[in-house]
């Protein structure tokens, strides 16, 4: 049987959870003997990212996110198939005019889309052809959370749900956000989740949490986190568990890793909240791995995940213990009093920062239940949470779909 000829389409400036769960995807795809390209609708950083891994990817230039002369060029693409995206991967990213056949030897198998920037335009373009791809599109967070305007969330959810007709599978990247969108009124027979996976290199993951300082004196107890700071990861909550804990380990401190719109606004908070020796603000960071090394307890407090935070699982798989809100996704991966600890929103807000501070003052206090639950986490990402299952399992789904059609053409 020839290898399957796949093509992912998202937003080129899309370098949040969307891309680290793509990226491994891809290249577990193409090791599993896929035809797998990706296709960037604008430009920004994941073009680069993805050429960086070998991976073909191509840009088609979008002045905004709603460009309309994207789409003659996406359809001449989206109906040649493979020989279309030929001329632009290695070339320069960015191109304004694609030749492609139509030869049906030579079409998609399956179109695969990730975000509303890639899924309306594509959607519509493949209404135009007769010959018509398995569609899929994976669904990485909820879309009333993803704007700052709760109108412009709630006409792109309208959106969403008006052009879900030809869309042939819709994957969720956790099973809290499979059933948020059923409860939404999305077909559940076409709903299904596929995790993100982590790479795994060398020996694979970590057993029993960084190492303890070697001479010198000790170091500060340490809290941390990787995310976009963004509203609803919560950080204020974050910052007042960090408060608590100062309480009773004054000489602790909390990193946090990341950028966003928020950025500005959190530091200001933590400033009035007195916590500048306390709160270190590190900005946006190529490799995590230093910091993840110098953490005793990752933390989340996220209000909603739709996933399983990659971050979450680079966090695991060093053996760091996770205390995070019952937040979707991560809530998945991390297993209350076996990995870390789970804590509900239910609550109101003092309790759950004093529930959240609690659970991680237990770890700060007993360095055998971090080096326990961080080797349990670490087993956890290796045997459920891989790139090389998220590949297979999509994989999966793209053989399913096409044999319901009679198999790839």
């Amino acid at each position: 049987m020839r290898a399957l000829r796949v093509l992912h389409v998202i937003g080129g400036g899309d370098t949040g959870g969307a891309m680290t769960h793509l990226l491994p995807l891809l290249c577990g795809l193409q090791r599993a003997g896929c035809d797998a390209h990706l296709l960037c609708l604008g430009e920004g950083g994941l073009a680069e990212r993805a050429g960086g891994r070998g991976l073909p990817v191509a840009v088609l230039p979008m002045r905004s996110a709603r460009d309309p002369r994207v789409v003659p060029s996406l359809r001449r693409l989206l109906a040649g198939g493979p020989p279309g995206m030929a001329g632009l991967e290695g070339a320069p990213p960015v191109v304004d005019a694609l030749q492609a056949t139509t030869a049906p030897s030579s079409r998609w198998d399956v179109v695969h889309t990730h975000g509303m920037r890639a899924n309306l335009p594509v959607r519509m373009v493949l209404r135009t052809l007769r010959e018509r791809p398995c569609l899929f599109t994976t669904v990485h967070s909820d879309l009333l959370l993803d704007y700052p305007s709760s109108g412009l969330a709630r006409v792109y959810q309208a959106l969403d749900r008006l052009t879900l007709s030809g869309v042939d599978r819709i994957i969720c990247v956790s099973d809290a956000l499979r059933v948020l969108l059923a409860g939404r009124g999305y077909p559940q027979e076409r709903l299904l989740t596929v995790r993100s996976g982590l790479e795994m290199t060398g020996d694979g993951v970590g057993e029993g949490g960084p190492p303890p300082t070697a001479g010198g004196p000790p170091r500060p107890p340490r809290i941390g986190t990787i995310a976009r700071l963004v509203a609803v990861k919560d950080l204020d909550l974050m910052l007042e568990v960090a408060g608590l804990l100062r309480r009773t380990h004054p000489e602790v401190q909390l990193l946090i890793v990341g950028d966003g719109p928020e950025a500005g606004r959190l530091a200001t908070r933590a400033a009035n909240l007195g916590l500048e020796d306390t709160v270190r603000f590190m900005g946006r960071l190529d490799g995590v791995g230093p910091v993840l090394d110098a953490l005793d307890v990752y933390m989340v407090t996220s209000a909603f995940e739709g996933g399983v935070s990659m971050a979450v699982l680079e966090a695991m798989a060093c053996g760091l213990p996770v205390v995070t809100t019952a937040a979707g996704g991560v809530a998945e991966a991390v297993v209350d009093g076996a990995t870390g600890y789970v804590v509900e929103r239910s609550e109101d807000r003092g309790a759950l920062a004093a529930a959240l501070a609690e659970r991680a003052a237990s770890l700060l206090d007993d360095p055998a239940l971090r080096a326990r639950m961080g080797a349990a986490g670490a087993r956890r990402v290796r045997a459920r949470f891989t790139a090389e299952q998220t590949a297979a399992q999509t994989l999966r789904a793209y053989e399913r779909c096409l044999a319901e059609r009679g198999g790839p053409s």
